[in-house]
């Protein structure tokens, strides 16, 4: 005789046209009553798991029904267990990197991304504070209480010790800022940059930079320090390295002089992420077409001049000298000809100068003419 197919739990819950009532009207039925544990422990975290993450879970879910469902021999315990072991493994991984990622939801949500001419400090509380020097510095107090401008200027916040208060600072082209935080560390920024970061380092130690910035980050053996960018982030305990990762840049990259450091790139899979450690004198650039790192032996210095107000070139082509000192001095400077822009300079520039300045110091070893024109630097072929 043969046996009638029993309806089994995942092909309940896989069911398009499944309803919840459906279950309290099965009460009687084994595989309902799986159905019911996997549901109700579905429903109980429906408030921890955003719109994004339901869908990826819901994902998994269904690659572990038809996984099972390919294994006639499993039992149903089993096939619920598999479910529910997806479920929870996908919460708890969900959940932490979600904490992880707060800080880099945070400063993607900003809207900060207009051009200004003078350098922002934006509270969590919506104060907007106005810095108009070119080189600013910023220092906070332990407590991410007090914050001190160029020695001039005192702002006060509250911080509460349940909240993680993050603050916000935009230099724009032409601008720079060293800014010590409340943890100790300093961070140079660089003209066009963005750190988010938040006001009470005491334990959470982890910011967010676009653009470019030096970080010398005071040691802790308890409280690593993270810095995230749009492509990867580092994790590093106490060292000096560069970070450049502008939005409208091609690659990041990262420079380490002193210390160690750890990157992890920003992959969509959580158990084939790629994670690179590098030694002083390396140069780390990541390809985001194949989300891999790309090493190299530099000289580290040269790379974290800037701050010193110089920068130091070694065969790079003109067309991305060019791209820095725009971002430097806030001008735009157009190439009339594309062989020019892949000619290679090597040399020191000192940033002190006007860019025409600058300019004409490379012209002596790669020959060109430079005019200003509707608010323009011109280049082009003698």
């Amino acid at each position: 005789m043969k046996k009638k197919n029993k309806i089994k739990a995942h092909d309940i819950l896989s069911d398009e046209d499944f309803v919840t009532g459906s279950l309290s009207d099965k009460t009687g039925n084994e595989e309902f009553k799986i159905a019911g544990i996997i549901y109700n422990y579905l429903s109980s975290k429906r408030n921890v798991f955003p719109n994004s993450e339901k869908e990826e879970t819901k994902g998994r879910i269904r690659l572990s029904i038809q996984k099972t469902q390919r294994n006639k021999y499993l039992s149903r315990w089993a096939v619920a267990a598999s479910i529910l072991l997806v479920i929870i493994s996908a919460w708890f991984l969900q959940n932490n990197l979600k904490k992880e990622a707060d800080i880099v939801d945070f400063a993607q949500s900003l809207d900060t991304a207009k051009p200004d001419s003078v350098t922002n400090l934006f509270l969590q509380d919506g104060r907007k504070v106005l810095i108009t020097e070119n080189d600013s510095r910023i220092e906070y107090d332990p407590k991410g209480e007090n914050i001190i401008i160029d020695s001039t200027q005192k702002v006060s916040q509250q911080i509460i010790e349940e909240e993680q208060i993050f603050n916000t600072l935009v230099v724009p082209y032409g601008k720079q800022t060293q800014i010590t935080l409340s943890d100790g560390s300093i961070v140079w920024l660089n003209s066009g940059s963005k750190l988010v970061y938040p006001a009470n380092m005491k334990e959470k130690r982890k910011v967010y930079i676009e653009g470019e910035a030096v970080f010398e980050v005071t040691h802790s053996g308890q409280h690593p320090f993270f810095v995230a960018t749009k492509d990867f982030e580092i994790k590093v305990l106490g060292t000096v390295f560069n970070v450049s990762a502008y939005a409208d840049d091609d690659v990041s990259s990262t420079v380490l002089e002193r210390g160690k450091i750890e990157l992890d790139a920003k992959g969509k899979s959580f158990f084939h992420k790629k994670r690179l450690t590098i030694l002083p004198g390396t140069m780390a650039v990541f390809n985001s077409n194949d989300n891999t790192f790309h090493q190299q032996q530099v000289d580290a210095k040269s790379y974290l001049s800037w701050r010193e107000g110089y920068y130091v070139f070694k065969n790079e082509p003109l067309v991305d000298i060019t791209k820095k000192l725009e971002r430097y001095y806030n001008v735009e400077i157009v190439l009339q000809n594309d062989t020019l822009g892949r000619e290679e300079f090597s040399g020191n520039l000192n940033l002190r100068n006007t860019p025409e300045e600058v300019l004409k110091v490379i012209a002596e070893t790669t020959p060109f003419l430079i005019r200003y024109e509707n608010q323009k630097l011109i280049i082009n072929l003698n």
